[in-house]
Order: structure tokens, then sequence, then C-alpha cells
């Protein structure tokens, strides 16, 4: 599956097989453009957008097929990109994964993740391979 970001503030998820999005995101940017927008690398439901005026979106499609179920809107600076490394092994062998964030200024800030954005819950694969097999008997 792959997630594309638009300049009219939307987000397409596709298939590789599929000339058509599976499922369309808009109407939560004000139409500002998506300058990024990449998956979690713990969490099959959950991806990551920003937007052109430095806000960042987080997406949990089991919890809300339809919008970001949480918005971060950094006051201090502008933030032009944002990435999400592979996760890392914190204390007692839990997952630590994060999101970088990168300013204008040149300046980079690590945050991590919340449980509920880091942590995968029970059968969450399944759950997402069933909703993606939902979108594509529909679209």
């Amino acid at each position: 599956l792959m997630l594309v970001a638009r300049s009219d503030g939307s987000i397409s998820l596709y298939h590789p097989s599929r000339s058509k999005p599976l499922k369309h995101w808009s109407s939560f940017s004000s139409q500002r453009p998506i300058l990024r927008v990449v998956w979690s690398k713990t969490r099959p439901a959950v991806f990551f957008a920003l937007d052109a005026a430095s806000k960042l979106y987080f997406f949990n499609i089991l919890q809300d097929e339809n919008a970001p179920v949480h918005t971060e809107s950094p006051t201090d600076a502008q933030v032009i990109d944002l990435c999400v490394p592979d996760p890392s092994v914190g204390a007692r062998g839990s997952i630590k994964a994060t999101v970088c964030v990168a300013f204008q200024s040149g300046h980079i800030q690590i945050h991590t993740l919340a449980g509920k954005f880091a942590e995968q819950v029970k059968n969450e694969e399944g759950d997402v391979k069933a909703l993606v097999q939902k979108w594509t008997e529909t679209s």
C-alpha cells in the first residue's frame, strides 16, 4: 500500500494493482498542501502527515476511517519535514517509537510517541487487512 500526499490538502491510499485510490482523506487540513505522509513503523493502522502550515496529523484508520485522531500545531517555528525512524528498544525490552520533526531554522526534535500511537494492538494487522479489503470491494 502507498500513501500519497497531495497539494490540494488531501491524502490518498493506493494499492499497487489499482489506478484509483482505495481511500481518500480530505477536508482536514483546510486545503493546505500536505508536504509529507509516512506510515508508522510499529502500528500498521497508524500514519502521520504534515501540512504547509506546520500542522502534524495523526491518523489511526481502525479508530477513525475518515479523519485524523490527533493534531499537533507547533507554535514557535515552521516545521518543514517529518520522519518516522526505525524504533529503538528501550528499558526492559520496550519499543520506543519516535517521530522526528525538522524546522526551517535547521533544528530537529525527536518526540517519543505515546503508547496509543506506538504499541500495536491485538490482531491489528488482520483488522487493517480486513479494512483494506472492504475499501477494495467498494472502490
